[in-house]
């Protein structure tokens, strides 16, 4: 079934204006939840994706995903439409940039595979699976920053089951 709509090219199938209305209604509905400081860090994360080379879209799309408001594959219901802490979405990039010596366009790459990586803590997790990897896996920091821009996941990962399935496959060092 086509439809015409002013805003829209010409011709438009009713899927797409279903899914153009439901984005649109998504961003708005982050926007209206989110006041003061919320909104500010939130706009000010997804500025921040911008300067990496997203669009608008895309970085409200990777924020969504990282901080729990669409999709739980990942976090499980462990993050619920949290916001970005001030200068976090710059902390994961950092790292990202200085430590795993990622160039941009991979960091845009590996974001595309796994946008929760924002919604991780650079301490406690990311810098504890790049140990690991080290540790258990006998990378060299060579060879790190290849996995990373390979599987990004792995810097999520946090359970181990040792081939005993705990049924959280998507976060399991058994996908290395």
């Amino acid at each position: 079934m086509f439809m015409y709509n002013n805003n829209l090219p010409r011709w438009t199938r009713a899927g797409d204006i279903r899914r153009l209305a439901c984005r649109a209604a998504t961003t708005e509905a982050i926007e209206d939840e989110l006041v003061g400081e919320d909104a500010q860090r939130w706009r000010s994360s997804v500025q921040r994706l911008h300067d990496l080379g997203f669009d608008e879209e895309e970085a409200e799309k990777i924020l969504r995903k990282a901080f729990g408001w669409a999709g739980q594959g990942y976090w499980r219901k462990s993050k619920v439409k949290e916001i970005p802490s001030d200068g976090q979405v710059d902390s994961v990039v950092s790292f990202l940039t200085e430590d795993l010596r990622l160039k941009e366009a991979d960091i845009t790459k590996a974001v595309k595979k796994f946008p929760e990586v924002f919604g991780l803590d650079v301490e406690s997790q990311m810098k504890a699976n790049v140990e690991k990897l080290k540790k258990d896996w006998k990378m060299t920091d060579k060879v790190i920053p290849n996995v990373v821009k390979r599987q990004p996941q792995v810097l999520g990962y946090n359970v181990d089951c040792e081939g005993n399935c705990m049924g959280e496959c998507n976060r399991c060092w058994i996908r290395l």
